[in-house]
């Protein structure tokens, strides 16, 4: 079996990748070009399943080299994992349709999950399943969160009936599905979630680090000094040395 990653570029499909298969990936070369891809393998029930992390893309319809291997590279395939951005549903569901409508077995992992929250993104996961007709399971790659479950539904994934639209179709659906299964509110974030946010920023994140380890070494000092001086000190000089000597 041969299973696509597939979605548009900087959705999290390398993650996923990683994920899926481990550290054993071999990158090639498609023929005759110079744009790469990674291939893997995972363990999927009793059976080895070749993936491949096919080069981003945002429509079937090429416009750069690297669509036009991932057209071609579809045509490989098995089964396709669309890496969907949550956070950006709308552009994204644009190649999930056109998926759909080349008739191979789809599963979507909608990735960046947490910073729905975040962003007061609520997206209706059920329905949104009944209008792809497909699985659609959240993830995060990074904190590998919804993984377990992605892998668990690749067997169910699955090829419904979906008529080819043209381009202006394809958005007048779009915007009908984005319509009733996305609500989006103002919310401010919490001073947890700012912190979150600014930990995994290169800058910000290196502070942070430097001040956790500031802060542990003052911590263990000053507890480490009030222990001795108010509490073994007392103990062994008024109570356990006299015992001790008196024997």
């Amino acid at each position: 079996m041969k299973i696509l990653l597939m979605g548009n570029p900087n959705v999290g499909k390398s993650v996923i990748f990683s994920r899926l298969t481990g550290v054993q990936v071999t990158v090639s070369n498609y023929p005759g070009t110079t744009i790469s891809y990674t291939r893997g393998f995972m363990k999927l029930g009793e059976e080895v399943a070749e993936v491949i992390d096919v080069p981003g893309a945002y429509t079937l319809e090429p416009t750069s080299e690297a669509e036009e291997i991932a057209l071609q590279m579809l045509d490989t395939g098995d089964i396709v994992i669309n890496v969907v951005n949550a956070i950006n549903l709308e552009r994204n569901l644009y190649l999930t349709l056109q998926l759909l409508e080349r008739g191979i077995p789809v599963v979507v992992a909608l990735n960046l999950w947490d910073d729905t929250k975040h962003r007061g993104i609520h997206i209706d996961l059920d329905k949104l399943r009944g209008f792809l007709g497909v699985p659609v399971i959240p993830t995060v790659a990074v904190t590998g969160e919804g993984i377990k479950e992605l892998v668990e539904n690749i067997p169910q994934a699955t090829s419904p009936s979906t008529p080819v639209r043209n381009r202006d179709e394809r958005w007048t659906t779009i915007g009908s599905i984005i319509d009733q299964v996305q609500h989006i509110t103002h919310r401010h974030h919490t001073w947890l979630e700012r912190l979150e946010d600014a930990s995994v920023k290169p800058l910000t994140g290196g502070i942070i680090a430097l001040a956790v380890l500031v802060g542990a070494f003052l911590v263990v000092r000053f507890i480490g000094e009030s222990l001795i001086g108010y509490v073994l000190d007392p103990f062994f000089n008024h109570l356990w040395a006299p015992v001790v000597l008196k024997l």
